[in-house]
């Protein structure tokens, strides 16, 4: 008979060579391949093993012999690797083996009988002695190490969806069960999976395993959980962690087990430690990523409005809130129906039974994030979130790269809506589209920090905002967020004027940061005018010279400002009103001042006071002053500069006053300026002197003029000056205007008159779009203009008329 130490080398030896008399199964595969790692780690440091190993793995017979010599010698020798081979063959060949007074194996193969006898821990294999340690008694009921959960079952709503989808994934027959509960931080990942566990605990009678994830040994909290709750010891010879926890995988109680990895923060961190390819595992993940596939996550979201304010009322007192259901509502809103919020603000209040809703929601708008209410006390130690609002938010933020942080400020400065994604695009114009995207794609959007809405509409949760906000403030370093954003929109007008308009209109910016305007000094609302005021200034480029009332070097002159309200005794009083003046008095070292006490006159009803007061401050300096009512919303200096903007513009384009270079259309208006001056007939065509022209012009108020004369008194002094550049001493017509008016109609003369006209215009436009408009060119609404001829018939000017008919139409002809 060949000796037990023989039969068992070779049945390693053909089971590693893939010669097992035994259908493969899923659970024998493992077994095989733990086998070869367990031969793979004993001879690790023999290169002629090793080399052995590889051969046989190519197909090489004459090598398995060679094996099983080695093989033969290590088992004589290491009593603990002949226990650990063998325990592995038995769950193999589990038929092959009765028990015979001991343990009485068979085999086939090159194998035929050997005997294994146990008597009190020790093992012998013929006459090997193994000495094995001692079994721990069994464990008694469903082996488990979930936490305690801070939530009663009553206290879990809004979630029995999410409860059977997981139960319906999880327990799918036939099927290696790995899923994910997936969603931003505070979102209730861990709850769900704990309610769960809880729940389904008896569907679990393998052993309900609890891992924290994050930032914590796994593989030792599985050992841990095996040698303590299972009863499992493990063999001495094994040291290598991932193998410790292989070997705990293989030796599992054999019935159903349910597996939770709590807070996965890095996949590639746990996957060498997640349970082998065996139906009976059920594995589930909680995670602030988007992990496996969307089939295999669930995706959570914040609570319904309805399951808010169920929970709200469970945690505070169900009359509490039904006795101030407006406030409660709002807060809610507030805290975007995030569960974890809910849950401090609902604890908060149970432990503060006078303080009102309307008072916490006061609380809530007024501190926000730094509300003592959204951080965790000590006191509430049964809760199950292990931290605060502001922290849970912290453990993503610090996983984003800088480009993504930056990208989260942002969007933190408009309103909780959709934002278009091409607005990003704008505003970080140093970076590649793909980088953006990638950068939203794979960070923000994976971490549960943005919420994609629509096609290419992204959102931000109301709690997460806050929590970029604050960030926000430290990364711009301003004393306050009000600042902060005023600087990052200034930024954007700098470089994209138009873009900030389209902001203003579609009333991105139109939330309120405070609810006290008080919470600000006059200064304070005077700094956010002169900020935008000179964002736009940068932005419009020359435009500004007639937008912006500024010193004669283009600079903004000192800006005053006062505070007071009004309509004190109106029902809808009182209403807070903010007041300005700019001072073109040599610049001093403040830019925004307070407004001299005489200046509330300006803006009352007493004429007398108003003329008196208008006196005084226009010897001082002071000129160009506003009142209108205060909005403390983010939105509000912006709104008034860009309605002073458009009010002046428009001012100046009905008034048809923008000034363009010598063209035909300006020496007309010259020409109609130099008759008004020298109060002569305009349809006379005698050349003028310049000399006569000069000084009288220089007298001429532009106050005295409508806004249309000063408009053609500007041009003329820019003809003047560009006749003395030609070397001319006069103000001449074309010659085509010339026998225009003196009736010189033929065809040839009216088409020369014509096309000055329709030449000028147009060189005109394009002069003053290159000059006033240049930054706003993308989206003026342009024609496009191709190569064509101009054809028509010109109808000659009735008796005593100077206006003429044209027909005209753009033919399709290239010239």
């Amino acid at each position: 008979m060949t000796d037990p130490v023989t039969l068992l080398a070779e049945l390693i030896a053909d089971d590693i060579a893939g010669n097992p008399t035994k259908t493969q199964s899923e659970f024998n595969i493992a077994q095989t391949q733990t086998l070869y790692q367990l031969v793979q780690d004993k001879f690790q440091h023999d290169s002629e093993v090793a080399n052995t190993l590889a051969s046989i793995e190519q197909g090489s017979s004459p090598e398995l012999d060679h094996l099983i010599e080695h093989l033969k010698s290590t088992l004589q020798q290491d009593a603990k690797f002949a226990a650990e081979a063998q325990a592995i063959i038995q769950n193999i060949y589990p038929e092959k083996f009765q028990s015979l007074d001991g343990m009485t194996m068979t085999a086939s193969g090159h194998a035929q009988v050997f005997q294994t006898k146990v008597e009190n821990g020790t093992a012998y294999i013929g006459y090997i002695h193994i000495n094995q340690p001692q079994p721990l008694p069994a464990p008694v009921g469903i082996p488990e190490n979930l936490p305690c959960s801070g939530i009663e079952l009553e206290k879990f709503v809004g979630r029995a969806d999410e409860l059977k989808w997981l139960h319906n994934r999880l327990r799918q027959e036939n099927c290696i069960a790995i899923s994910a509960i997936a969603g931003m931080g505070g979102v209730g990942k861990t709850e769900l999976a704990l309610q769960y566990a809880i729940a389904h605990q008896n569907d679990y009678s393998g052993g309900v395993c609890w891992i924290e994830a994050r930032e914590q040994n796994v593989a030792a909290q599985i050992v841990d959980f095996a040698t303590v709750y299972l009863g499992l010891n493990l063999p001495n010879s094994i040291t290598e962690l991932t193998n410790q926890v292989r070997w705990c995988w293989q030796h599992w109680n054999p019935n159903q087990v349910l597996v939770i990895f709590n807070d996965v923060a890095d996949y590639t961190k746990i996957r060498p430690y997640l349970p082998p390819p065996n139906s009976r595992f059920h594995v589930l993940l909680t995670t602030r990523l988007r992990l496996l596939k969307d089939s295999e996550r669930l995706e959570l979201n914040v609570l319904h409005p309805d399951a808010a304010i169920l929970l709200l009322g469970l945690l505070a007192g169900a009359e509490r809130v039904e006795a101030e259901a407006t406030a409660a509502k709002a807060i809610c809103q507030w805290l975007g129906y995030l569960p974890l919020g809910l849950e401090l603000i609902g604890r908060y209040l149970a432990r503060k039974p006078d303080l009102s809703l309307a008072a916490m929601l006061e609380r809530l708008q007024a501190k926000r994030l730094e509300q003592q209410a959204l951080k965790k006390p000590k006191s509430e130690a049964d809760m199950t979130a292990q931290m605060g609002v502001a922290d849970a938010f912290d453990l993503s933020w610090r996983e984003l790269p800088s480009l993504a942080q930056m990208v989260g400020c942002f969007l933190s400065i408009f309103d909780v809506v959709p934002i278009p994604w091409n607005l990003v695009e704008e505003c970080f114009p140093n970076y590649e589209e793909e980088e953006l995207e990638e950068t939203r794609d794979d960070f923000l959007l994976a971490f549960h920090l943005l919420q994609r809405e629509d096609k290419q509409a992204y959102r931000l949760h109301e709690l997460i905002r806050e929590f970029f906000q604050v960030k926000l403030v430290e990364l711009e370093q301003p004393d306050s967020l009000w600042k902060a954003v005023t600087l990052k929109v200034a930024a954007i007008a700098k470089h994209n004027p138009l873009l900030v308009s389209e902001i203003l209109r579609k009333k991105w910016l139109d939330w309120q940061w405070i609810t006290d305007v008080t919470q600000l000094t006059a200064l304070d609302w005077g700094w956010q005018v002169r900020t935008a005021s000179h964002a736009w200034i940068q932005g419009l480029g020359a435009l500004a010279r007639i937008t912006f009332h500024l010193r004669d070097n283009d600079t903004l002159p000192i800006l005053g400002v006062s505070l007071n309200q009004q309509y004190l005794d109106q029902p809808w009083g009182p209403i807070s009103y903010v007041q300005t003046g700019w001072n073109f008095s040599p610049s001093g070292a403040e830019t925004v001042v307070d407004l001299p006490p005489e200046s509330q006159h300006i803006f009352q009803d007493d004429d007398a006071a108003r003329i008196s007061a208008w006196s005084i401050l226009s010897d001082a300096g002071w000129n160009h002053f506003k009142s209108s009512p205060l909005n403390p919303q983010a939105s509000w200096a912006w709104q008034r500069t860009f309605e002073d903007i458009v009010s002046l513009s428009t001012a100046q384009l009905k008034g048809r006053s923008l000034p363009v270079q010598p063209s035909y259309l300006s020496l007309e208006a010259a020409w109609y300026a130099a008759a008004h001056l020298l109060k002569r007939d305009p349809f006379l065509i005698t050349p003028i002197l310049l000399d006569t022209l000069e000084e009288p012009l220089f007298r001429t108020k532009p106050s005295s003029l409508t806004l249309r004369m000063q408009h053609c008194y500007k041009q003329l002094g820019i003809e003047i000056e560009a006749a003395r550049q030609r070397g001319q001493t006069h103000l001449c017509l074309p010659l085509s205007v010339q026998n225009f008016r003196q009736h010189n109609w033929t065809p040839d003369s009216l088409l020369a008159y014509a096309a000055n006209i329709y030449q000028g215009a147009v060189e005109g436009y394009e002069q003053i779009v290159k000059t006033w408009f240049s930054r706003l060119v993308p989206k003026l609404p342009l024609a496009a203009i191709f190569p064509v001829q101009l054809v028509g018939v010109v109808v000659p000017p009735k008796s005593g008329s100077d206006k003429i008919r044209a027909f005209i139409s753009f033919g399709n002809h290239y010239p």
